[in-house]
C-alpha cells in the first residue's frame, strides 16, 4: 500500500517545487523575439547604444530591431530589451527615450502593453502619461498630444518582411499594378455580326425564289 502512494508523493512533492519558484518571481512571465513597427514612422524601433528610434530595416541595422519582451513576474510589467545592443528601453527622468544596460534598469524601463484596436500600445509602468512613441522622422516623442496614431505599434516575427506584406495585402504581388486583359470574342461569333449575316442571306434569297416561281409558271403556260 506504501509503495504505490510514494510515486504519487513524489509528483506532488514536484508541483509543489514549481509553484513555489514561480511564486518567487524566479521564471518570468514571458519571453518573445519580435520587432516593433511604428505606424507613424514606417519604422521599426532600434536600438544602437544609447539611441532609441524608429527607422526602416537595413542590413546594417536589422541586428538592432530584434527586440525581447520579458516580464519578472505576472503583474504585467514588461521590459523590453534590444538583444544585439544588450541594452533595455527605458525613460530618463526628463522623460526622454534612451538605451540602458543591465545593471541600470528599474521601474522606468517596464511598460505595460495595451491593446488599442489592431494595434499595440505601451505605457509607463511609473506614470500613465506617458507611452513608447515616435514621429514620423522616427524620433522619440517628447509629447504625444494629438498625435495619437504615433503611439501604435504592430508587434511581429523579426525574421517576416513588413513591406513585402503590406504589398501582398493590397493585392500588388508583383510589385507594378497591371491593367486587366479584356478578351475579346470574335466577329465571326458575336451575336449582332452573326444574326445579320443570317438576315441578309435570307434577304437574297426570297427574290431568287421569286425568280423560280416565275419560271416555273411560264414554262406551265405553254402547255
Amino acid at each position: 500500500m506504501f509503495i504505490i502512494r510514494l510515486p504519487q508523493l513524489a509528483v506532488l512533492a514536484k508541483i509543489l517545487c514549481l509553484l513555489m519558484v514561480v511564486m518567487c518571481g524566479a521564471v518570468p512571465a514571458m519571453v518573445r523575439s519580435v520587432s516593433l513597427y511604428s505606424t507613424c514612422s514606417s519604422g521599426n524601433v532600434t536600438v544602437q547604444d544609447r539611441s532609441v528610434m524608429a527607422v526602416g530595416r537595413t542590413e546594417r541595422n536589422s541586428a538592432y530591431q530584434k527586440l525581447t519582451t520579458k516580464s519578472d513576474d505576472f503583474s504585467g510589467k514588461l521590459y523590453i530589451f534590444a538583444e544585439e545592443s544588450e541594452r533595455y528601453i527605458c525613460f530618463n527622468k526628463r522623460w526622454k527615450l534612451v538605451g540602458l544596460p543591465r545593471k541600470r534598469k528599474g521601474p522606468m524601463c517596464q511598460f505595460y502593453e495595451e491593446d488599442n484596436g489592431s494595434y499595440l500600445r505601451y505605457r509607463s509602468a511609473v506614470d500613465k502619461t506617458h507611452y513608447l512613441g515616435f514621429n514620423k522622422r522616427g524620433m522619440p516623442l517628447k509629447d504625444a498630444q494629438g498625435r495619437d496614431q504615433c503611439l501604435n505599434f504592430i508587434k511581429y516575427n523579426p525574421l517576416f518582411n513588413i513591406n513585402q506584406h503590406n504589398i501582398m495585402v493590397g493585392g500588388n504581388f508583383g510589385g507594378e499594378l497591371r491593367k486587366p486583359v479584356m478578351h475579346r470574342t470574335p466577329k465571326k461569333y458575336q451575336s449582332g455580326h452573326h444574326h445579320h449575316r443570317h438576315n441578309r442571306g435570307k434577304m437574297h434569297e426570297q427574290p431568287l425564289l421569286r425568280r423560280r416561281l416565275a419560271g416555273r409558271i411560264r414554262e406551265a403556260k405553254k402547255y
